[in-house]
């Protein structure tokens, strides 16, 4: 028998009167025996783990945050959108995206086509075979013949000239003849092809030029005549505007961890010189693009044309996240749109686009003013 036990049971070896002075003595010992054993269990369990720091609050924009002509079911569900987006981020996680289109959805007018004519008028096409052959070919001799006619006058005398005048009557007219085809696949891709033989970075610097005078100039358009004579003008818009509600829904997302995507179907080189004007970095701007060869472009393209299924390939392409807000105003944003979790058309009263946006779940917001 254990020796503990023999303390308490082993009475027969003594004599009557010293069992109980064992038993006081060892009643004492016993309880001390076992707290210290409970004190050991104590010990061995694993401390509680702290109580994890409080979550940081998250910001997000707030009604403030979209001041202006909104549509007051529109500002409602884009800012619970992305007061969604906002709080579902883990940390480490990458930051929510919205994707923009530029003309007639961030800004009124047209800069492609304003950079377009400031290139012809300032007599900046480097004129090349590449080029001619991105002409359409029922063009191609007529424009040909327009080139050669203005690169006879001396460079003093070439602006505001009968033979300058043509060569841009003939470029806007098969311009305007390729985007109101029913392939609009060969208008987008078309326009780009003139930078050939410059940088990006060349481009970008006098699309600067072009923003900061279209800023200043009067809406409206212009008709382009060869002499007073000339009774069928080619008819160009004149002038640009941005869209003061977009300006700040722009700032707004930014500010509260959004990354801000322009995805334009125009030159992306020359857009890039407007994207820091609304808040995007140049780097943030897809658009259609030319290849690039020994640090200059080409006149091939570089796919995807943003038009159309291009854009949504190009957001998979450079940006590699779903969207979670996109903005255009067209067909050619449609795909786009679609591809987003929550998609905005800027209803430029075209029917059977907002009735495709109706049934499609996305939001309708009339297009905004400007002055």
């Amino acid at each position: 028998m254990p020796a503990m036990a023999g303390l308490f049971y082993n009475a027969s070896v003594l004599k009557p009167g010293e069992v109980r002075v064992l038993r006081t003595i060892s009643m004492p010992l016993a309880f001390l025996i076992v707290a210290l054993l409970a004190l050991a269990c104590q010990k061995s369990e694993p401390s509680p783990a702290p109580a994890a720091p409080p979550a940081p609050e998250v910001r997000v924009p707030g009604e403030a945050d979209l001041p202006g002509a909104w549509e007051a079911d529109v500002r409602q569900k884009i800012l619970r959108v992305a007061a969604e987006a906002l709080r579902e981020r883990k940390p480490g996680d990458p930051a929510p995206v919205a994707v923009f289109d530029f003309d007639h959805t961030c800004v009124r007018g047209d800069f492609g086509r304003a950079f377009f004519d400031w290139m012809i008028q300032k007599d900046r096409i480097r004129w090349g075979e590449p080029i001619y052959n991105a002409l359409p070919e029922d063009k191609r001799s007529d424009i040909r013949q327009a080139v050669e006619a203005l690169g006879k006058l001396p460079p003093e005398k070439r602006a505001g000239s009968r033979e300058q005048a043509r060569l841009r009557k003939l470029m806007h007219k098969s311009y305007w003849g390729l985007c109101r085809s029913e392939n609009w696949e060969q208008c987008f891709p078309w326009q780009v092809r003139f930078y050939a033989g410059y940088s990006p970075q060349e481009i970008t610097a006098m699309a600067r030029e072009v923003w900061a005078a279209e800023l200043t100039r009067p809406m409206g358009s212009e008709p382009i005549r060869e002499g007073p004579d000339d009774e069928q003008p080619a008819i160009t818009g004149t002038g640009i505007r941005v869209y003061a509600e977009m300006r700040a829904l722009i700032g707004a997302l930014s500010r509260h961890g959004f990354e801000v995507w322009i995805v334009t179907a125009g030159p992306q080189w020359v857009v890039r010189a407007a994207g820091p004007d609304l808040g995007v970095p140049e780097e943030r701007v897809l658009g259609m693009r030319t290849a690039v060869e020994g640090g200059k472009l080409t006149a091939t393209m570089d796919p995807p044309p943003t038009f159309r299924k291009g854009k949504q390939l190009a957001v998979e392409k450079f940006i590699g996240r779903k969207p979670v807000l996109a903005f255009g105003d067209s067909w050619s944003d449609a795909e786009m749109l679609a591809g987003a979790r929550q998609a905005v058309l800027i209803d430029r009263g075209y029917a059977d686009l907002r009735k495709h946006a109706q049934e499609a779940g996305w939001l309708v917001q009339p297009e905004f003013s400007v002055k």
